[in-house]
């Protein structure tokens, strides 16, 4: 749709908003979504000061929408037919929102493809900050049963456990209905194949953030685009021996050890929603992706204990500017090319050949 028809566009969604259907008018047809990227971490404003994970995509698409039963504006590009939602951070709002846009009478969305975009935390053991990650199975931190960790029994590495279990990681793997959201590999395969060899951005913050961890080759790499599976709740976490009880806690439900890469807040919300949308018919849940891009260490680094370091990365956020950047850089990639074939992508979810397996050791070519 070429620019020029910007405001008429805009006008008739606000009408489909804003005005009563007299009775037994006919409803407007709602506007067929391509595709939905979804942001959660925003700092102040949509635009115009330090960017969260929505400034990108709102600096080049400035139409809004109103969604009151979000935290922020949509912002929609007629031309690709495109919807950027902010949800707020964790689980909760993600899950609101989610719900309500694809319940929105002005959108079918029935055919949409939804990609994550947000920044996250990496384990040091696979890769560096900076790097992007297309997930396979996004696996609940919350759900389970706790103990204070000063109260664990003899032998115990953690006082978290599953929760129709008696102990850490106990087996046979109980219900994996509140702590496994598998996705859909194929598609994910395809995203990481179409952007594999896409550089990422690099500079002096990077390359002094990787220097504080000597003791893990993979965190000297510089940023590449890998896969993975994703550990997500609504606890910000941090630390040594937090890391290694995430890793054992998402190979234990996936059934996949080893396959941990980063970790966010918001994507089993949005998940549990997306498969509530397609139950209700108004989206395929097959058709979602999530990228996250690291923005920080989930370790501290050397020198720092967990609090110290925690605390840094929270008032400082150093990475963020990259992270974002990776997020859009890559998410508009795959963006566009669902956008520009449009007819090929609506027919048919595409699939890639199997992305290689997470190899924590290894480095592309060049290094710092």
């Amino acid at each position: 749709m070429a620019r020029s028809c910007l405001p008429s566009v805009l006008m008739f969604l606000l009408a489909c908003t804003l005005a009563p259907v007299p009775a037994g008018a006919r409803a407007p047809r709602p506007i067929e979504i391509r595709a939905v990227v979804i942001t959660a971490f925003e700092i102040g404003d949509d635009t115009g000061d330090t960017p969260g994970e929505l400034q990108r995509w709102a600096s080049t698409i400035p139409a809004t929408l109103p969604f009151p039963a979000g935290d922020r504006a949509l912002r929609y590009d007629p031309a690709r037919r495109l919807v950027v939602v902010s949800t707020g951070i964790g689980t909760n709002r993600a899950a609101v929102s989610i719900m309500a846009l694809g319940t929105d009478p002005r959108f079918d969305l029935t055919h949409a493809y939804w990609l994550v975009a947000a920044i996250a935390g990496i384990d040091p053991r696979v890769g560096a900050v900076g790097s992007a990650g297309w997930m396979g199975d996004l696996v609940d931190t919350d759900h389970g049963y706790e103990i204070d960790a000063r109260e664990v029994p003899a032998g115990w590495t953690t006082g978290i456990f599953p929760h129709d279990r008696a102990a850490p990681y106990q087996a046979p793997r109980g219900d994996t209905r509140y702590n496994l959201f598998p996705l859909n590999k194929g598609l994910r395969d395809w995203a990481y194949a179409l952007t594999r060899d896409m550089p990422l951005p690099d500079g002096p913050i990077l390359a002094r953030m990787r220097s504080g961890y000597p003791g893990y080759p993979a965190a000297q790499c510089l940023p590449m685009v890998m896969t993975g599976d994703e550990a997500t709740g609504q606890g910000f976490w941090h630390g040594v021996l937090l890391n290694e009880h995430v890793g054992k806690w998402v190979g234990y439900w996936t059934g996949r050890p080893g396959t941990f890469v980063m970790t966010g807040m918001e994507d089993t919300g949005v998940a549990h929603a997306r498969t509530a949308l397609g139950k209700l018919g108004k989206a395929d849940p097959q058709r979602l992706m999530v990228l996250r891009t690291a923005s920080n260490f989930t370790v501290q680094p050397q020198g720092k204990d967990a609090a110290q370091s925690l605390s840094a990365e929270a008032m400082e956020l150093s990475a963020l500017q990259p992270s974002v950047d990776a997020a859009f850089l890559l998410g508009s990639r795959v963006v566009d090319e669902i956008a520009g074939n449009w007819t090929k992508y609506r027919a048919a979810v595409p699939a890639g050949p199997p992305a290689p397996p997470v190899t924590p050791a290894s480095c592309p070519e060049r290094q710092p």
